[in-house]
């Protein structure tokens, strides 16, 4: 009998899934936040159980973030079950980008069953950012966001952010600087609407420091 195998995933191949569902797994000495070392791990078939063909015998199974579950839920529609898995996980690992990315398209999908949900999904964006997840995605979302709400004095933040030389978007991700800049002047011509204030910061000057430490650190 022929046997399907699921191949190991190589440490390019984990490193892109890391860089565009997550973030940097690792931190330098001195950071505050501790290593992601310990990220939670399944089997990649609690991903993709679904796809097997019937009979198939796994004779090797490489391991992912379990974060990516909450992507599988997410696309299936089944978004509660995804923040409640997310939530979970959270306990476990509150600084991985990729939980908090997944819990910000979970909550986005479902915005408009509870108030709460749209500022929820702005959090975990906020969150996902300033814990390594650089692809612009984020980024991107974040910015859009906080324009739908009038807090134009935030959505620039991000934008002048990501236009400042130290920032870097991951070579794995979608980023481009200059998608930013004419966001940032689109931006700068509704700065009379705002509904916040120019000290209505959603990122302190530690913490942009973080996120553009955090940019150079992508593995090779």
């Amino acid at each position: 009998m022929i046997r399907d195998k699921i191949k190991s995933l190589t440490h390019i191949e984990m490193n892109i899934i890391n860089k565009f569902f997550g973030g940097n797994s690792k931190q330098k000495e001195g950071s505050k936040r501790p290593l992601e070392e310990n990220e939670v791990m399944v089997g990649i078939t609690s991903v993709i159980k679904d796809k097997l063909p019937e009979g198939a015998q796994i004779v090797a199974e490489s391991k992912i973030p379990a974060f990516c579950m909450i992507g599988n839920l997410i696309f299936e529609k089944k978004c509660h079950e995804a923040i409640e898995l997310g939530n979970k996980l959270l306990v476990q690992t509150p600084y991985s980008a990729g939980v908090h990315v997944n819990l910000m398209d979970a909550y986005f999908k479902v915005r408009d069953e509870n108030p709460s949900f749209y500022d929820k999904c702005i959090e975990h964006a906020r969150l996902a950012m300033l814990y390594g997840h650089n692809t612009g995605y984020v980024q991107e979302r974040l910015a859009i966001s906080l324009e739908k709400q009038g807090k134009i004095n935030q959505a620039l933040q991000i934008c002048n952010i990501v236009l400042l030389d130290k920032f870097q978007f991951s070579r794995h991700g979608c980023g481009n600087k200059d998608e930013f800049l004419k966001r940032k002047i689109k931006l700068l011509n509704k700065i009379n609407k705002a509904v916040d204030k120019e000290v209505d910061v959603l990122f302190t000057n530690d913490e942009i420091s973080k996120i553009l430490e955090g940019s150079h650190e992508e593995e090779v």
